[in-house]
């Protein structure tokens, strides 16, 4: 692996080299700019009311799930259900008057997952995909008990459409076996319905837990290819924001089958260390490192066993090949969302964060 260590010098972006990846052929979706020519906004309109009533959430302690919770309490707009494993030693922290609170065995099987979302009119799914046979399991079981959209833990880093993602994680194939399955019921259930929610790497989580290459007290920091490479990147609140207003436009056309795409901003690494010397107000040491070597080199330690390399491996697609903002399903003007303030967002992480970075 080539690397060079350097002081960062600003220059501006150059363009985003054309994409390599193929992608697997999903049911044809007419693009969402066709859907929304005279509804822009995540409102409904005048002749529709709010379909979605009775919430459940499957995963509502991690650290996605909790957020989601949080924005879902906050809108009080729904009767919200946390389905806990039998056994669990956390429950959401919030009175059974906001969130009742709904057991399910161990095993996740489908008869106790039925069981428990029966009433329910939309699930969603936010617990670790490490096999697809649970998440196959309780979109099964949601669509058996009569749920009427189904939001899978399709959120994080890269389109599980990505053949090179699934090439070399295992996470996307089991991500696309979900959503594969998801759009078999709904072609066999005319009132079950899925939406994906792709946001790239989690924004403010990349910067604490170190996973974008960034060193908060060394104030060092890892860039591919001179930094060129622009991705779009979602802060946690936004994506629980996105979760709220798909479950309030339902039962809108354009959010139904299909996966939607949305960012906080789109940036390449050049402009994140750039925000981080502002933020800190010092220069920082980037190391710039060839992508296809690291791809290489992190590839051998994952086929090996190495759990930290995996993470290696998404970092480096999540940043090379997820720019969501020419893609038809690119869904901010349909939810109603601006960019954030790169700055502004990176301020507020390092004040969390870091006190004396």
């Amino acid at each position: 692996m080539q690397l060079s260590a350097r002081t960062l010098v600003l220059a501006p972006a150059k363009p985003l080299p054309p994409e390599h990846a193929t992608t697997t052929p999903r049911p044809a979706s007419p693009p969402l700019h066709s859907h929304f020519s005279n509804l822009t906004k995540f409102d409904l309109p005048p002749n529709l009311t709010m379909a979605i009533k009775n919430v459940a959430l499957v995963g509502a302690n991690g650290t996605l799930g909790s957020v989601l919770l949080a924005k879902l309490v906050d809108s009080a707009a729904f009767n919200l259900t946390a389905v806990i494993r039998n056994g669990s030693s956390s429950s959401p922290p919030y009175p059974t008057s906001q969130v009742r609170v709904v057991n399910v065995d161990k095993e996740l099987t489908f008869a106790s997952l039925k069981e428990a979302l029966t009433g329910q009119d939309a699930v969603i799914a936010a617990f670790p995909l490490k096999s697809p046979d649970a998440h196959i399991r309780l979109v099964e079981a949601a669509a058996a008990a009569g749920v009427k959209l189904f939001i899978p833990a399709d959120f994080g880093s890269i389109d599980a459409d990505n053949a090179r993602a699934r090439e070399l994680v295992p996470l996307y194939r089991h991500k696309l076996a979900v959503r594969l399955r998801a759009q078999e019921l709904a072609d066999q259930h005319p009132g079950f319905t899925w939406t994906g929610v792709v946001c790239g790497h989690f924004f403010e989580w990349g910067i604490k837990e170190g996973f974008f290459h960034t060193d908060l007290k060394r104030r060092t920091a890892d860039i591919f290819d001179g930094g060129i490479h622009r991705a779009s990147t979602t802060t946690l609140t936004r994506v629980g924001e996105a979760v709220v207003r798909i479950l309030k436009m339902y039962p809108r056309e354009e959010i139904k089958n299909r996966t939607l795409f949305i960012q906080s901003f789109c940036i390449d690494q050049n402009e994140l260390v750039a925000s981080l010397q502002r933020a800190t107000d010092a220069k920082w040491t980037v190391n710039d490192l060839e992508s296809e070597a690291f791809i290489q080199e992190k590839k051998a330690k994952a086929d090996g066993g190495d759990v930290a390399a995996v993470e290696d491996l998404v970092f480096a697609i999540g940043t090379l090949d997820a720019d969501w903002t020419q893609r038809d399903d690119f869904a901010m003007k349909l939810l109603g969302f601006e960019g954030e303030n790169l700055d502004e967002v990176v301020a507020s992480v390092l004040r969390d964060e870091c006190k004396g970075c």
